[in-house]
């Protein structure tokens, strides 16, 4: 009971706290640029030719602002999309020949996040996240996914209702077989580890 009535108290604080001023701008959309760096034991780093991203959320903050610029908050992500392409040049002493990659993820964010309203509408936010995904990966005519652990940590800062951001991204997944190879082969390959970043624009309300 004692627990119960101690989450509703905290579900009610927290809705409050976000009714009271539109100014702090909870809701965000992002449209980002993604470099990253996909490791596998025994074979070399692959760096990304280019990636995009699209991600939408919400801050939840938890209490009035301290001193009238300060709130800690919970930021829920609700759809994160990225992709990223990988160009491969094999050389032998026959040629060259060129491969490509594309690996993909949806997943969801949740973390705690520090706001800062130092002056007028400029707003200066930072977060960590964690970050559960489904992965997929398409490599030499062969669909791969599986469930990803990735975590996320970054800063904007805006003015009004637009602004820029920077944030770090790694993670690793251990992908299985999904569509194409051999047929009813669905056994895991090796661990596969990203690691990169993502700068976006991004729009708050």
């Amino acid at each position: 009971m004692k627990i119960t009535l101690s989450i509703c108290i905290l579900i009610i604080s927290v809705c409050f706290a976000n009714a009271n001023d539109d100014r702090w701008r909870k809701k965000y959309i992002n449209l980002g640029f993604i470099n990253t760096t996909m490791s596998q034991d025994g074979v070399s780093d692959l760096k990304s030719n280019y990636g995009a991203s699209f991600t939408t959320g919400k801050t939840f903050y938890l209490h009035k602002p301290i001193g009238g610029f300060l709130r800690f908050g919970i930021d829920a992500t609700w759809c994160d999309l990225n992709y990223a392409n990988y160009k491969i040049k094999h050389i032998t002493y026959w040629g060259t020949d060129n491969y490509q990659y594309y690996q993909g993820e949806i997943s969801m964010h949740v973390g705690p996040s520090v706001t800062i309203r130092p002056v007028g509408e400029l707003i200066v936010h930072g977060y960590f996240r964690y970050a559960p995904s489904f992965s997929v990966l398409y490599a030499d005519e062969i669909f791969y996914g599986n469930y990803a652990t990735f975590f996320v940590g970054g800063a904007s800062i805006s003015y009004g209702m637009i602004g820029l951001g920077i944030e770090s991204r790694f993670g690793d997944c251990k992908y299985k077989e999904l569509i194409g190879g051999n047929e009813g082969d669905n056994s895991p390959i090796s661990k596969i580890k990203y690691n990169g970043w993502k700068a976006y624009l991004t729009f708050r309300f």
